[in-house]
């Protein structure tokens, strides 16, 4: 999955696709995100995991690195499959 967030996060932002990131690289503070970016990374989260992400979910944890991020995806994607079962 973290290949999936790299891809997205280089297909949507050029600074993503300048910085070479790895893993554990910050995103916000190293300008790759900016508040504006967050909210169009949420979209394309949403549409391509299919998962649904709240206002309380926007915090600054959840978008830290790539590692970050597919730790929150995984976690939506497994409250998705246990409210489905």
């Amino acid at each position: 999955m973290n290949r999936d967030i790299y891809g997205i996060l280089t297909r949507l932002f050029p600074a993503a696709r300048k910085a070479r990131l790895g893993d554990h690289d910050e995103l916000l503070e190293s300008g790759v995100l900016d508040s504006v970016g967050v909210l169009d990374l949420v979209a394309e989260l949403e549409t391509t995991f299919k998962i649904t992400v709240s206002d309380d979910d926007l915090i600054p944890d959840n978008f830290r690195s790539i590692a970050s991020l597919t730790a929150f995806v995984q976690a939506k994607l497994a409250a998705v499959a246990r409210a489905s079962s």
